[in-house]
């Protein structure tokens, strides 16, 4: 069939096809058509990822030139200029070839800086480009630490004097971007400091200064007095209280949260801690036992001694006897030996001794006296409260200010529902290509079968046609044969009996 003829059956089929037909395969072509556009788009469209982010200005614009002149064209700017988005297919091959061109060390040169050739360099400009190299090269080491977006750093460095006492020290300013919900520890932060002090010369560990993006001075947790075991000592005291005092606000939530509901209680816990080992020696003596007893009984008896030597009333004189006075006497004493009972205890105390619990409870909302009362009890139970020791519950309610926890439940929300949006817009169009490739096979289906139902309809007609037409002819043929079969017989018995013939012709033409 030549491509005419093949037009002008498409022609004539599409002539006979109804109203009602023609709109139905106008709009399931339309709809192919565009199930085919769309998955052809969805399919080969470019998907982008970041190939860096958080770029100075400077830097993206080396980044996009050094781009244009590597022969990528295909790539895009976003978040305002400071992120590079690249084919995702690319990302790797770009970095690869990008790190080998040296643009993407970022901020500025490094020792290469003293690579390039320069001649007529004065002392001054030779100090300026050795202390931008050197500023350079502490911020690329900086921003190697896992926590550490970005780092800028601030190097002054004085002219060398003759004279010691003369010298100014150096000093180092380093400002640190952290990572989103990053955060430093001490020993980080000191890290940061030795390393500085280490890379300058000159430089003195109190001469260091780190902030943040928010202004937080870091270095102040540097322990420039104390040795680093005094530190860390200090720090391991530190982390016991603060995991002593997470524990009991974690059983302080755990109540709350079954009493009050999901974040309508907060609390929080000050623990004071003595870390001083203590060894208390206590003697004890009892009543003891007794072990011997000794009883002494003495008497005595005799005369008692005369009157005084003098004179009488009449003035005689006159002298004392031995017989006038009789005298006795008796002693009793008991000595008693005891075995003295004596105990001593050696009680060593741990570091790590509670001195005193602090703890404070806000509570969401109004509560009665006599509700604050039972939260009270609640925590005391919960943090085993001692009241010789001092421990102090203070209970507050006030409503808490959710208007931040709000808006970011709304934006989340807000995300969420424009990412549902979008699976729901892709889920329908994946749904209304399938349903239109559904109808349209269906459509092809339905013709194939009525077409196939007629063809044999056709054929079925054809040969019962054929079948009557053998029939037919096999009835003439019997006819003929009868004919034949007859005329023979006439003929036979025309020549056996030719007078009986001769007289039914009379008969025959007389009733003609």
């Amino acid at each position: 069939m030549t491509p005419r003829e093949l037009l002008d059956r498409l022609k004539q089929r599409w002539q006979s096809l109804s109203q009602v037909k023609k709109a139905f395969v106008i709009i399931a072509g339309t709809g192919i058509l565009a199930a085919t556009l769309y998955l052809i788009t969805f399919l080969t469209q470019t998907s982008y990822t970041p190939l860096m982010t958080n770029l100075e200005p400077r830097d993206a614009g080396a980044i996009e030139e050094k781009l244009k002149s590597l022969k990528y064209e295909d790539f895009k700017l976003a978040d305002q200029g400071t992120t590079i988005m690249v084919p995702k297919e690319q990302v790797y091959e770009i970095r690869i070839k990008l790190a080998s061109s040296g643009v993407l060390q970022g901020g500025g040169l490094g020792f290469e800086l003293f690579d390039q050739n320069q001649m007529g360099v004065s002392d001054f400009e030779q100090q300026v480009d050795y202390q931008r190299a050197l500023q350079e090269e502490l911020r690329r080491t900086i921003i190697q630490l896992e926590e550490v977006e970005q780092a800028r750093v601030h190097l002054v460095l004085p002219q060398k004097s003759v004279f010691v006492d003369e010298q100014e020290p150096a000093s180092v300013s380093i400002a640190l971007k952290l990572k989103p919900l990053a955060k430093l520890k001490p020993e980080q932060v000191k890290g940061i400091a030795d390393l500085a002090v280490g890379s300058i010369q000159g430089l003195k560990l109190e001469n260091v200064h780190i902030i943040d993006m928010q202004g937080h001075i870091l270095s102040d947790t540097i322990d420039t007095e104390n040795d680093e075991d005094s530190s860390q000592v200090i720090n391991k005291q530190q982390q016991v209280r603060r995991e002593y005092e997470k524990e009991l606000e974690k059983r302080i939530q755990n109540v709350l949260d079954r009493v009050l509901g999901t974040d309508k209680a907060v609390s929080m816990v000050t623990a004071e801690m003595d870390f001083n080992k203590q060894e208390i020696n206590t003697t004890t003596h009892g009543p003891g036992q007794k072990v011997s007893e000794q009883l002494i009984n003495e008497k005595s008896q005799g005369t008692g001694l005369g009157g005084v030597t003098g004179t009488d009333a009449q003035n005689t004189q006159t002298y004392p006897t031995g017989t006038d006075n009789v005298e006795s006497a008796s002693r009793d004493e008991s000595i008693t030996n005891y075995q003295v009972d004596t105990t001593q205890q050696k009680v060593v105390q741990p570091p790590g001794t509670i001195k005193k619990l602090s703890t404070s409870v806000v509570v969401d909302g109004k509560l009665s006296a006599t509700r604050i009362q039972q939260i009270e009890s609640l925590v005391s139970t919960a943090i085993g409260y001692d009241q010789a020791r001092g421990d102090q519950i203070n209970v507050t309610n006030i409503a808490f200010d959710t208007s931040y926890q709000d808006k970011m439940q709304a934006e989340m929300g807000k995300e969420e529902t424009l990412a549902a949006q979008k699976q729901r817009q892709q889920l329908i169009y994946f749904a209304i290509a399938g349903a239109v490739i559904f109808l349209i096979m269906s459509a092809f289906l339905i013709a194939y079968m009525r077409r196939r139902r007629r063809q044999q309809q056709e054929d079925t007609l054809e040969e019962s046609i054929k079948s009557v037409q053998d029939l037919i002819e096999e009835e003439q043929e019997l006819e003929v044969k009868y004919i034949d079969v007859k005329h023979d017989q006439i003929k036979k018995l025309a020549k056996e009996r030719p007078q009986d013939i001769a007289e039914i012709l009379k008969i025959w033409l007389s009733e003609g």
